[in-house]
């Protein structure tokens, strides 16, 4: 089969957790023997180029045509912020692009695709849809976040989590949503995201929907500790430090846990010595808490012995919890998004009300007096590596693609 996957950075620009599952399944199909090529975004005023990527998968870059570069694809590592006329303006053309759409077709005509998987539609806009549908190719979408129905593709603003969707963002869905072709099959990596994407009105009239979850990194460890009872129990949250992931529940149940007992890690990206000064009790000790900035995922877990991810934001999959059960560490979550499925709803960890001290205290008390549970619950969790395994993964598109052939 000939496969071309879209998404708006790949490489050395791709961060993000659909980008990186994207370049996984891409990998592997290619091994499989189809011929994947994968579509992304060039600065602004380049020419279309194409070259191939060292696992041998053909990769096409289309020059951005917007009025400015949002992901730094010219080499520029600190752009200068762009002003809020001129992001509505962005959000406005990214309703459907029609000069991306012209771009895209020229490549779609030399790839000419059985499949056009598409990740991330930022910087594309769905017009690419009706050119997949021009050269006769069948239409995959996965929805990675909210970038759909939201722009900012979280439904946040700052710390505040949106519920519904608000007037801006409406006019862009709506938009959107009336001048787009419908995708073939919509997947989602859990099915809250998939419900969600229906209640706020997009793929109704998708009846082919399925659920395939992330994939591990490749070259993931393979190896889990059990910790030492006889230590202080070790959290640990790994993830952006702000108030719509959390942080500021988390540490404010660490003021309510018995001194000496635990100790907390925290990875990512903010303002350690801040969140300190703002929800830490003076009383906590210095050495307790440790804020250790941008890490490196897998030493992060198997330094800890349970991961939190307290997070007020809908998610959608939340790669950190597979991570960490995959290496046999339990995690306590909010009752948010996918998190509850990412620990079978408490099967291999804890959940609890978003944005409840009390309870979270609760629950990481009871860890520190339990060490039993969170090994029985790590083990749960290490059983559900084979889950998320690329080649799973690779197995459920690769049907799904011939399904669509036959």
């Amino acid at each position: 089969m000939r496969i071309a996957m879209v998404m708006s950075v790949y490489g050395k620009d791709a961060i993000g957790g659909a980008e990186r599952t994207a370049g996984i399944l891409a990998n592997n199909l290619m091994l499989r023997g189809h011929e994947v090529s994968i579509v992304s975004l060039g600065a602004i005023g380049s020419k279309e180029s194409s070259y191939q990527s060292d696992s041998g998968v053909r990769v096409w870059q289309i020059p951005l045509s917007q009025i400015y570069d949002p992901y730094g694809l010219d080499g520029q590592k600190n752009p200068v912020p762009a002003s809020s006329i001129k992001k509505a303006l962005w959000h406005v053309l990214d309703v459907y692009n029609l000069r991306m759409a012209s771009r895209v077709r020229t490549v779609f005509e030399k790839i000419q695709p059985d499949i056009v998987m598409t990740h991330t539609l930022q910087g594309f806009s769905v017009a690419i849809w009706a050119e997949a549908k021009r050269v006769g190719a069948n239409i995959v979408h996965m929805t990675h976040d909210h970038a759909l129905i939201c722009p900012s593709t979280a439904m946040t603003k700052g710390a505040k989590v949106c519920e519904s969707v608000c007037t801006q963002c409406s006019v862009y869905s709506k938009a959107r949503h009336f001048l787009a072709l419908s995708p073939d099959v919509v997947v989602g990596p859990s099915q809250i995201i998939l419900d969600r994407h229906r209640r706020f009105g997009w793929f109704n009239d998708v009846t082919n929907t399925r659920v395939i979850a992330n994939a591990l990194p490749e070259n993931w460890p393979d190896l889990s500790n059990e910790f030492d009872i006889h230590r202080p129990m070790v959290f640990g949250f790994l993830g952006r430090l702000d108030e719509s992931k959390g942080v500021d529940t988390l540490l404010s149940a660490i003021n309510l846990l018995p001194a000496g007992h635990f100790k907390i890690k925290l990875g990512g990206y903010g303002d350690g010595k801040q969140l300190r000064d703002r929800w830490l009790d003076p009383t906590v000790p210095l050495e307790a808490v440790e804020f250790l900035g941008v890490v490196n995922a897998a030493e992060f877990y198997l330094n800890i012995d349970v991961l939190i991810t307290p997070s007020r934001a809908h998610e959608t999959f939340c790669n950190v919890v597979m991570e960490a059960g995959c290496l046999g560490r339990p995690a306590i979550v909010s009752n948010r998004g996918a998190l509850p499925e990412r620990v079978e709803h408490g099967n291999s960890g804890w959940i609890f009300p978003a944005g409840d001290i009390q309870e979270l205290a609760k629950l990481m008390n009871n860890c520190i007096r339990n060490p039993s549970e969170v090994i029985s619950k790590g083990k749960k969790a290490l059983t559900l590596r084979k889950n998320y395994s690329s080649q799973v993964q690779c197995d459920l598109f690769e049907a799904l693609f011939k399904e669509l052939m036959d």
